[in-house]
């Protein structure tokens, strides 16, 4: 399959030489060399931060719908794959079938305000900007963990994490559809060399105090749903105050408000917003527009790194989410992150973390 993708149409070969000249270290003065989003900290959501969570937290992150399936295992997994490569392997006639000019307004560029039509908001800001910086927290991961070329492994961890994703959101009997042509090649691709400048990777650093804030990313039992979602942050100092900040995090939904520093490390944030429900179909080709629910937030960072989260929302299957990031509970030299998600339908789940294995956790309820 993964050879009829790279065969099938010379423009995709192209366009992956094209990359892989732009990345390849051979370049290395725009290549950042100290580190930006990973310093390797032993407490909070970076303690926990590795290819294996990400790739959970970046899969299944479309799980968290209600309307997709969260089974570690998806029977139609290898139907959907099919839709996704064959509209991989022949991206300009997905383009075509769409529509030209509806695809750059409502795909590539930020033109379109249409119900429906207003994929280019995650594309902007999960694909090239939430992507591109997980290219370079990854990068730096594999370096401090002494990988040869982590630049290799670290495209290599997020390109398998955007094409699963792809994958899961997909369906099994799909026709043509450019989500995941524009997803993969134009903005997916593009945060990775975006984000290999090292200027890039200041002002989103420092200026913008941006973070990965993903969930303690658990496969549960006893029926084996996964616990996953990929989340990112940013902290906007106001000019004005030494101790406030715009505060946005998002992922699936957002909430956005305020952030007071307690001392120079700690931090304490409050939003209101939205979380997303489900996808509704508005048109062919996966043309979908969104569902949400209210959401707001509390939370605790220690140096970027989110050391608890309460949220509550609209969302019946999550009423009531709470985190506790390891560096907060201590047993002996041993700290392990707790969650828990209570639900109106009568589920609730909770999980147990650890920077060395796999989270285990369990759900228990009306189903």
């Amino acid at each position: 399959m993964f050879t009829n993708f790279l065969g099938g149409n010379n423009w995709v070969r192209f366009l992956f030489s094209v990359i892989i000249l732009v990345i390849t270290p051979n370049f290395e003065y725009i290549c950042q060399q100290r580190n930006y989003f990973y310093t390797n900290k032993k407490y909070g959501s970076e303690a926990l931060f590795n290819p294996i969570s990400l790739l959970l937290n970046g899969a299944y992150d479309v799980t968290q719908l209600q309307s997709v399936t969260n089974n570690i295992h998806d029977p139609e997994f290898s139907k959907k794959a099919k839709v996704v490569f064959r509209n991989l392997s022949h991206p300009i006639e997905s383009i075509r079938n769409y529509g030209t000019e509806k695809f750059l307004k409502g795909e590539f560029l930020p033109l379109s305000w249409e119900k429906g039509n207003m994929q280019w908001i995650p594309n902007y800001q999960n694909h090239l900007i939430g992507g591109g910086m997980l290219y370079t927290a990854m990068k730096e991961w594999y370096r401090e963990h002494n990988f040869p070329e982590p630049w290799i492994w670290s495209a290599a961890t997020l390109m398998t994490q955007h094409l699963l994703n792809e994958i899961y959101e997909s369906g099994a009997h799909e026709g043509w559809s450019v989500d995941e042509v524009s997803d993969i090649y134009i903005f997916d691709l593009g945060g990775i060399i975006l984000f290999s400048f090292d200027s890039v990777n200041e002002f989103f650093s420092e200026t913008l105090n941006y973070s990965d804030w993903s969930l303690q990313a658990t496969v549960t039992a006893p029926h084996g749903r996964v616990h996953a979602g990929q989340y990112f942050s940013l902290k906007w100092k106001l000019p004005f105050s030494e101790d406030y900040s715009l505060f946005y995090r998002y992922g699936m939904g957002g909430v956005a408000g305020l952030s007071k520093a307690i001392n120079e490390e700690d931090n304490l944030s409050v939003g209101i917003g939205f979380r997303t429900k489900h996808l509704i179909d508005v048109g062919p080709y996966r043309q979908r527009t969104i569902e949400t629910g209210w959401q707001v937030g509390f939370f605790y960072d220690r140096n970027n790194s989110l050391m608890t989260s309460v949220i509550f929302s609209g969302i019946k299957e999550y009423f009531c989410t709470i985190d506790v990031y390891p560096g907060i509970l201590m047993i002996g030299d041993f700290s392990p992150g707790l969650w828990t998600v209570i639900g109106r339908n009568g589920n609730t789940m909770i999980g147990l973390s650890t920077r060395y294995v796999l989270s285990i956790g369990y759900e228990f309820g009306a189903n």
